[in-house]
């Protein structure tokens, strides 16, 4: 963390456009990024891993009393397999929206696509 937050500017932003980020956007992400910023990831980070997943998962059906939205980008690696969304969604009592062609950064990628599925959501709930 400590390397990405000392990376220059234009290496950084590179690297995260190579990670799927809209160049435009990750040019004014980039300025952003520092010490508070990475102090902050690493515990999000460090709550993904196990038992902590499943502590967060075992109420999940609770969420299925309200309208949900489960939004799949269906080129996102970086956040479990296909199967793992969906099964999560239908414990959840969630709707699965697939974003086709887009990935981790599927808000940069195409926001008007990603807008367009949670006004439809809101629209319908």
């Amino acid at each position: 963390m400590a390397r990405m937050v000392a990376a220059p500017r234009d290496v950084l932003a590179a690297q995260l456009s190579q990670a799927g980020m809209a160049a435009a956007v990750a040019e004014r992400v980039v300025p952003g990024i520092g010490a508070a910023m990475g102090a902050c990831i690493l515990p999000l980070y460090r709550s993904a891993a196990q038992p902590a997943m499943a502590a967060l998962g075992a109420g999940i059906e609770a969420a299925a009393a309200r309208p949900g939205l489960a939004l799949r980008p269906s080129e996102d690696a970086m956040t479990g397999t296909d199967e793992q969304h969906r099964r999560a969604a239908a414990r959840a009592g969630a709707r699965v929206e697939v974003l086709d062609g887009l990935g981790h950064w599927w808000m940069t990628q195409d926001p008007d696509r990603g807008a367009q599925a949670l006004v439809k959501f809101w629209e319908s709930a």
